[in-house]
């Protein structure tokens, strides 16, 4: 949790969407790096200090979650699943506060934690993310749960399939601005399979494809090592993953780890580069106050 003094809060993660832009595919089951997105979701607000959680989507969306429920009718849209989310915390009795994150953010610790680090930034009726090309994410915020309730009742029977930012437009809230990588979410096919795979790390900086190729040759016959059994692309991405979810300087020390893994029979380079590239992510997920 942040250093920040934060008042007790609820969260709500929403995942009845359908999945169009993806096939038909419910966001809610998708996995990332091991885990569902839903799941990834959930577990960013507890760490975060949610008092409690509820899932809004399918029932088998909300294992992880204190409670699931379903907007009504199924497929209604953000806002009617915001107003099923809170009617299930007010029967328990609501805290003032109420985190709202969208389940197919493909950074939600990252999201949460931007979130509660600036919560001293709020204005009256909470805040929200700003991606890097200005764009308001309604499905990231921390809003005064009254606030969102009073905004839902007002739609009455227009509350279904509601236009998100013409809603929440009407609530004095701040802006807090954040990097486009922080505040991606996964839509698509092709953004999903970026989330997993993510783009091959560019080679070295200050050296062309063909140095770090010539380099090798050099230093494989020099430990009398077969340089075909080394993908550079490979081991770049595996650095690249660990550098940033990690540290920077767990990046050699875990490539220096996945070679003796490969040398020691434990599999191939490209499946044992995957998992610990995954173990990485998860180790960001589980440490977000780790993050630089």
């Amino acid at each position: 949790m942040s250093a920040i003094d934060l008042p007790e809060f609820d969260a709500l993660v929403l995942a009845g969407g359908r999945g169009r832009r993806l096939g038909g595919s419910g966001k809610a089951e998708l996995e990332l790096h091991g885990q569902r997105l839903v799941d990834r979701a959930v577990a960013a607000t507890r760490r975060a200090g949610a008092s409690r959680v509820i899932v809004v989507g399918p029932k088998s969306s909300g294992t992880k979650a204190d409670a699931v429920v379903r907007e009504d009718p199924p497929f209604a849209g953000p806002l009617a699943g915001i107003a099923a989310g809170l009617r299930q915390l007010a029967a328990d009795g609501a805290n003032e506060w109420t985190m709202v994150l969208a389940c197919d953010l493909q950074r939600p610790a990252a999201v949460a934690a931007a979130l509660t680090n600036n919560f001293d930034r709020r204005d009256a009726e909470g805040l929200l993310l700003v991606d890097g090309q200005g764009h308001t994410q309604w499905l990231a915020g921390i809003y005064r749960t009254s606030a969102l309730a009073s905004v839902c009742e007002g739609l009455g029977e227009k509350l279904v399939n509601a236009p998100v930012r013409r809603a929440l437009n009407q609530l004095r809230l701040a802006q807090v601005a954040v990097d486009d990588e922080t505040s991606s979410d996964i839509d698509t096919p092709q953004a999903l399979e970026s989330a997993r795979h993510d783009e091959r790390t560019r080679m070295a900086q200050h050296l062309p494809p063909e140095a770090l190729n010539e380099w090798l040759e050099a230093a494989a016959k020099e430990l009398g090592l077969d340089s075909g059994d080394v993908d550079i692309a490979t081991v770049l991405d595996a650095a690249k993953h660990v550098a940033h979810e990690v540290a920077r300087p767990a990046a050699p020390l875990s490539t220096f780890l996945l070679g003796l893994a490969v040398g020691s029979g434990k599999g191939g380079l490209a499946g044992l580069s995957e998992q610990l590239v995954s173990r990485a992510h998860r180790w960001a997920d589980e440490n977000p106050e780790k993050l630089s």
